[in-house]
């Protein structure tokens, strides 16, 4: 068997604080109908990856056997000058999730027994897309019961509003603790609140509010300064007693590394697709292992990397929780790519299907085309 092509699919859907645009990746084989699926969705660069796809295909991945993963996967990082980066990684991300969707296909396996095989069937989800930002401390908290009502045991959400960066007024940083203590309120004591910054803040700012947050008692503070300066992640988690999250915006097992060393973080959240794949997120946990550090993969995929994550979860000893934006989405989101699980009491259960598990539904994908969108908002993700 054999690689033969490559195509790519875009589709749309939207929810409460976002529209977003996915890619689609299917490898083809000269199997007839055997084919692997992956994802290569950046939200907004697409055409950059589909473009480097495509040279891939052309340059080497066409004639190769599809079961090399591993040797795949270093072959295109180490010899392209497209090594590292979100659109290298997502890249590589697509294909990486195809050839073991393929892979499980092939071996008439789902795709985590591959990978060792589920410390349990059970995947344990969060809920994020439900909130307006910005919005009333009322509102947010009945929002927050509607989450709940839905089973759900854990929810993120950003109480900074949109107009703040390094820093804050004082009636700005009040209005967000009046939010996350009305949510808190609304849910209860027994429902994880995850705190999310997007990268807004400097030290000083991150560590007043996260001192403000801490009675709050949420999972984590996500973020709460740019990934780019480690040593600035490491004063703020010195400083505040709420675990430290962080990893959406890095690329490739590298910057994890000196994250973990540097005692900066409790939970990473790599995205599977654009961090490198499956094959990249399993080493970035083993790192994350070594030193009790938790992972929490960032989610703001289509069913495919949404599925793959789910997979990947259920292999790793320190996986905490994932991001599961799915049900907030609009209905298509379940349609177009079939076998998604729905969360269930805040939990989503693996299937024994081969592969990922995922059966596309072409003829209703052409009904959500790519959507031009604009400008992005800079805290989007």
């Amino acid at each position: 068997m054999k690689i033969t092509g490559l195509e790519t699919i875009g589709f749309y859907s939207r929810h409460r604080n976002a529209r977003r645009n996915w890619l689609l990746v299917k490898l083809l084989t000269d199997e007839p109908g055997l084919y692997g699926i992956g994802e290569g969705s950046s939200l907004g660069q697409e055409h950059l990856v589909t473009g480097l796809l495509n040279e891939w295909v052309e340059h080497y991945l066409k004639g190769k056997d599809p079961l090399d993963t591993e040797v795949h996967w270093t072959r295109l990082h180490n010899d392209y000058g497209s090594r590292g980066g979100r659109i290298g990684g997502t890249a590589l991300a697509a294909v990486d999730i195809a050839l073991w969707d393929l892979k499980g296909k092939v071996l008439n396996q789902p795709v985590y027994r591959l990978l060792g095989g589920a410390h349990s069937g059970r995947i344990r989800v969060y809920a994020n897309g439900w909130y307006t930002n910005p919005g009333s401390p009322e509102q947010n908290a009945e929002e927050a019961r509607k989450v709940v009502s839905m089973a759900y045991t854990a929810l993120k959400f950003d109480p900074f509003g949109q107009d703040n960066y390094f820093n804050v007024s004082l009636s700005e940083a009040q209005l967000a603790e009046d939010r996350v203590a009305a949510v808190r309120g609304a849910v209860g004591p027994n429902v994880d609140i995850l705190v999310e910054a997007h990268a807004k803040f400097n030290v000083a700012t991150a560590i007043q509010l996260g001192k403000r947050l801490e009675k709050y008692r949420p999972l984590w503070f996500e973020e709460p300064v740019s990934q780019e300066n480690v040593n600035e992640m490491a004063q703020v988690r010195r400083n505040v007693a709420i675990p430290i999250a962080t990893g959406e915006r890095l690329y490739g097992k590298f910057p994890f590394m000196q994250l973990v060393m540097a005692e900066a973080v409790d939970v990473l959240q790599p995205d599977i697709c654009n961090a490198g794949g499956i094959t990249e997120l399993k080493k970035i946990a083993a790192i994350a292992e070594a030193q009790h550090v938790s992972m929490a993969p960032h989610n703001t995929n289509s069913p495919v990397g949404t599925m793959a994550e789910f997979h990947l979860d259920s292999t790793m000893q320190n996986f905490l929780i994932q991001e599961y934006h799915a049900e907030f989405y609009e209905p298509h989101y379940f349609e177009v790519v079939e076998g998604l699980p729905r969360q269930k009491a805040g939990y989503v259960e693996l299937s024994g299907r081969p592969g990922l598990g995922l059966t596309l539904n072409e003829d209703l994908l052409k009904h959500y085309p790519y959507q031009r969108l604009g400008a992005p908002r800079p805290r989007g993700i």
